[in-house]
């Protein structure tokens, strides 16, 4: 931690980081788990539908079906941690508590990296079959077209948001589902700028709700509002785009999305001998996300300005 510029500094007022995502707003909009049993855990066991035989012959003999079962796994990925040592000079030399200042880098670390997962396993393979062997990419049949609502290639509108309600809908998802999606801020202008985002006419049919500028649900949709192009979340901003450089975003219904913990947090507070007994500070976390039933996510495909 280099405190160059802070030496001769006192400071009046709590320590404050500097700007980045310091929360995990995606926790609470997908299923959690807590499964460390093993190193690929079973998320789901998926039960085929059946139909009904119909009775259409006199002394006929019966129609027998086989139900087909399936199962959705999550392999465990690798840690991922924040560490630092915190020189001794460099603490004299600051009345910054760098102890504290290593602990609240952490947290931020700790919370971009769930997000960072659930967006990996939003966008990749889903692993199912009964052993967990079948591999299955996103669908092309789960996203909408960017030039929905418009005359070619567009951001984010109503007829895009109505669209992945329509997807949800055909692929028989119950309506009392809870239904996500992720909003850059780009996003949320192009929907402010929008007549039926806005209008009085229109706020009790679209169900517009607003705060602080942003728009916090609209349609049915529960927005969550973050930028899938933070450098800080990885190869986050690289699965966000397409090769056409369009802006991917997610929408999905909580169960359609589950996160598995195999260890919440590890955290690791003290001297290392063989840093002249220096304090040292470690957090990590190791998780993993999946989708589950393909027709509960889908992607929007947006232009960026």
């Amino acid at each position: 931690m280099s405190v160059e510029n802070t030496q001769q500094l006192k400071y009046q007022n709590n320590l404050e980081m500097e700007l980045q995502a310091q929360t995990c707003p995606l926790e609470a909009a997908v299923t959690v788990s807590d499964d460390a049993s093993s190193s690929k855990i079973k998320i789901k066991d998926l039960v085929g539908n059946g139909e009904p035989q119909e009775d259409d012959e006199r002394e006929g003999d019966t129609k027998w079906q086989r139900t087909d079962f399936d199962g959705v796994w999550i392999p465990k990925r690798n840690e991922l941690y924040y560490a630092e040592i915190i020189e001794n000079s460099d603490q004299l030399q600051t009345s910054i508590g760098l102890q504290g200042a290593a602990t609240k880098n952490g947290t931020g670390v700790i919370n971009r990296s769930k997000t960072r997962r659930i967006l990996e396993g939003f966008f990749g393979n889903r692993i199912s079959g009964q052993d967990g062997t079948t591999v299955n990419a996103f669908p092309a049949s789960s996203f909408i077209d960017v030039d929905v609502g418009g005359a070619a290639a567009t951001g984010m509108n109503t007829d895009k948001l109505i669209g992945a309600n329509t997807f949800l809908t055909e692929n028989y998802v119950p309506d009392e589902a809870e239904r996500f999606m992720i909003l850059t801020a780009q996003d949320n202008a192009k929907l402010l700028k929008e007549v039926p985002a806005t209008s009085s006419d229109f706020k009790g049919a679209f169900g517009g709700t607003f705060m602080n500028g942003k728009i916090m649900s609209m349609l049915g949709w529960t927005f969550i509002h973050l930028e899938l192009d933070n450098p800080l979340l990885g190869p986050v901003p690289g699965l966000a785009t397409d090769a056409n450089g369009y802006r991917l975003n997610p929408f999905w219904v909580k169960p359609g999305l589950v996160l598995n913990y195999w260890q919440r947090l590890r955290a690791e507070v003290g001297k290392i001998a063989q840093k002249r007994f220096m304090p040292g500070v470690l957090a990590g976390t190791t998780c993993a996300a999946s989708r589950t039933q393909e027709g509960m996510t889908g992607i929007i495909r947006n232009l960026k300005d």
